[in-house]
């Protein structure tokens, strides 16, 4: 890299999201437009029989960052983090029922450590941990095609960051879309 920050350094950075049509990808930037790294998803086999839906999130030298693997089967959305080396990192989880709106978390070890508020569908959201907002999200809206901006505003992973809204946004746009 030409001496600017990497994915894990920066404090805001935009998601671009790529055409559907394309498969799940999404472009990661610093705010400057300079690509900091990418997601992609596929379809992990886990046996001969099931296959499971993942996240691999690679820098700008193609190396993984993090991947991020669904819990199947599950009665509810679950996503683990996992770093390169396959440590977990953390879990996010989807509230089945919340009137009105969405609500997920984060768990580390089994411990609640992030809650996650706002309008998802709307891409308006905030990450709190200890009741203080550790990031927030919104969508950039003159833009050609979908974009998150992402701000990180306290102390957490980057990575638990990065991997939530990856997460947030693929849930949603997939319950909107009946997949």
């Amino acid at each position: 890299m030409d001496g600017s920050k990497s994915l894990l350094e920066v404090n805001d950075f935009v998601l671009k999201k790529k055409s559907l049509f394309s498969g799940w990808h999404y472009d990661l930037e610093d705010t400057t437009g300079n690509k900091l790294g990418e997601a992609n998803f596929n379809m992990h086999r886990v046996s001969t029989l099931m296959f499971t839906p993942t996240f691999t999130v690679i820098d700008t030298n193609g190396s993984e960052v993090m991947h991020l693997e669904m819990k199947m089967p599950s009665s509810r959305i679950e996503y683990t983090f996992f770093d390169p080396a396959g440590a977990e990192i953390a879990t996010i989880k989807k509230k089945i029922l919340k009137f009105p709106g969405d609500e997920f978390w984060i768990e580390k070890n089994g411990v609640e450590t992030m809650r996650i508020y706002g309008n998802f569908t709307e891409h308006d959201y905030k990450m709190e941990i200890s009741g203080g907002t550790v990031a927030s999200v919104h969508k950039k809206w003159f833009s050609t095609r979908d974009q998150l901006g992402v701000s990180i505003t306290g102390e957490a992973d980057h990575r638990v960051i990065l991997g939530t809204v990856i997460v947030i946004e693929h849930v949603e746009v997939s319950e909107r879309h009946g997949h």
